[in-house]
């Protein structure tokens, strides 16, 4: 097992992802000693080599839009940023966002939020779509359905408009991103430790102390911040703090599968990535011929809670790829569905609401960046950024909880309000789903 010598560290962090590893990083830079325990092989090896890794701004709330717009501008400066690199680094891919809405869909926030940013976009009207996209079928088949559906085979009715927004992309490799910014980390002094299980959140009265680890080491630190992706709830348990929440995470597996990419719809001809929430899925084209192709929770489909993550098949599953590649190929005709599944299973790490918590907690000392996957990946370059400002004002005595902590984002120049991520919040009045 690999763990430190040393039994002293100013800061803790539980989990290695992209999460983790950004944290790490800013903590790091800010002068104080870090030290990483995953109980993984690698890092970012975990829910982080999964992500679709898509960089989009339409959110529902206003530091939800700021804070992707802020890390879209930190991923176009990628190399910047970490300020170091030694070895392949991940690359940006620009890509442009459709979003298709269902009947009563309501844009107003979105609308708001970009006017004020000064994010470009456009309405598009049902010709205006059909124009632009002739490869896609443009009718409404809302509500979603699953393929045992009499109703899944049924022709569209009506016409879809959408929202259209030049700017977004992703990451070729979002695993990469993470070792980018662990092997920055690890430049500037911090320390990891892999293949290693906490088994203990140690405390002293009700301030934080330190971890104990399954091989019964202690390592003292008056910080600890739980990064642990869908193993976050297990945490939060062991350090007491989760009956203490209104706002509480859950592992749920999730598929992402890909199919090959039809000529007139693929990375070079059309480079847009789509969230059609009236089929209920989400695509992007790739290099190399394909369309990765993932679910946005829509009604129909099973929900799939998972109370220990090591405990489930990653295996994807003949019934997600059969209800969203044939939905896929319902929107894109000239799609061809292969004969057997092509992708993967993993785990995302979600709220109720599907917004992230960065947070303080009741335990003194003990902190969270929580519910973060499905769509918070996006935010990498910043979350250390935003982890660093909040823990810097609590541990200076800043009461957080009644005045929430206000980061200012420098490349574009507006505020985020920590408040609108709290641990006791009000459900965010989303799209109810990854979407945000």
């Amino acid at each position: 097992m690999n763990t430190q010598s040393n039994h002293m560290t100013d800061v803790i962090i539980i989990g290695a992802g992209v999460v983790g590893a950004s944290i790490a990083l800013e903590l790091q830079r800010s002068g104080r000693s870090v030290t990483v325990i995953d109980k993984g092989e690698s890092v970012g090896g975990g829910s982080t080599s999964a992500s679709s890794a898509l960089i989009r701004f339409n959110y529902s709330t206003r530091s939800g839009v700021v804070a992707a717009w802020e890390s879209f501008h930190r991923w176009n400066a990628w190399e910047e940023h970490l300020g170091y690199v030694n070895g392949p680094i991940a690359q940006f891919h620009p890509l442009s966002m459709l979003l298709l809405e269902p009947p009563g869909f309501d844009r107003s926030s979105y609308l708001k939020h970009f006017n004020e940013l000064g994010i470009p976009f456009e309405e598009l009207d049902e010709k205006s779509l059909s124009d632009n996209y002739p490869m896609f079928d443009t009718g409404r088949f809302w509500p979603p359905s699953l393929p045992n559906d009499d109703q899944f085979f049924k022709n569209s009715e009506g016409k879809l408009g959408g929202f259209f927004v030049p700017y977004g992309g992703f990451i070729d490799d979002p695993q990469l991103a993470a070792q980018n910014l662990m092997d920055a980390a690890r430049h500037f002094g911090a320390k990891v430790s892999l293949r290693t299980s906490v088994v203990e959140i140690k405390k002293t009265k009700n301030k934080v102390s330190g971890v104990k680890l399954e091989n019964g080491e202690v390592i003292e630190s008056s910080i600890v911040i739980n990064a642990a992706g869908p193993w976050s709830s297990h945490i939060n348990d062991l350090a007491g703090v989760s009956e203490l929440m209104e706002m509480s995470t859950k592992a749920m597996r999730q598929e992402v599968h890909a199919i090959p990419a039809p000529a007139e719809f693929n990375f070079t001809n059309t480079p847009v990535m789509i969230g059609d929430l009236d089929l209920g899925f989400y695509t992007r084209p790739q290099p190399g011929g394909t369309l990765i192709v993932g679910g946005v929770e829509a009604d129909c489909d099973p929900v799939f809670w998972v109370e220990d993550p090591d405990d489930d098949s990653l295996n994807p599953t003949v019934d997600s790829w059969e209800a969203l590649v044939w939905r896929l190929a319902k929107r894109i005709p000239g799609a061809s569905v292969p004969n057997r599944p092509t992708g993967l299973a993993s785990h995302y790490d979600v709220t109720p609401d599907w917004t992230p918590i960065y947070d303080r907690t009741d335990l003194g000392g003990f902190y969270i960046a929580c519910g973060t996957s499905g769509n918070q990946f996006k935010n990498a370059p910043l979350i250390g950024h935003l982890m660093n400002q909040l823990i810097s004002a609590c541990e200076a005595g800043h009461d957080h909880d009644n005045d929430p902590v206000q980061v200012l984002c420098p490349m574009v120049n507006e505020i985020v309000d920590l408040g609108t991520f709290s641990r006791n919040r009000k459900p965010v009045a989303g799209t109810g789903t990854v979407l945000g």
